[in-house]
């Protein structure tokens, strides 16, 4: 199987005049998402396990990595990823003293693939047909 990408111009809004630079840019083109209980099933296919099982498990780490993250901790899989919390103010502030806790609020969770994971996927890419 393959990837489908389709390519887009894109302008360059951030240089000035003449400066500008054009192209065409790729983006992929997803088939569908696939969700927590169709994996779950995936990854029982020859084990012991059910698919309830690996759902359970699978939503236990997803609550560890919350409660970890909540502490202040980032979650490291090794050859897979680091999960690590973002934060933003919710106003904005000149000197120190005007930003409290209060103030501050989660901005995402961000995930960053590991140089190991990347190193492995063989990805192919196709270009959608028209």
């Amino acid at each position: 199987m393959s990837i489908y990408y389709k390519l887009y111009e894109q302008n360059d809004n951030l240089n000035a005049g003449g400066n500008r630079k054009q192209g065409l840019y790729p983006r992929i083109i997803s088939r569908k998402t696939v969700g927590l209980d169709e994996l779950c099933k995936r990854a029982a296919e020859g084990t012991t396990f059910n698919a309830f099982e690996v759902e359970i498990a699978a939503k236990m780490l997803a609550q560890g990595i919350l409660n970890e993250l909540a502490d202040g901790n980032n979650v490291c899989f090794e050859g897979f990823g680091t999960f690590s919390v973002s934060a933003e103010a919710t106003r904005e502030a000149q000197q120190q003293h005007d930003i409290r806790a209060e103030s501050i609020k989660l901005k995402k969770i961000v995930f960053k693939t590991s140089q190991t994971l990347l190193k492995h996927s063989n990805f192919k890419f196709q270009r959608m047909p028209k």
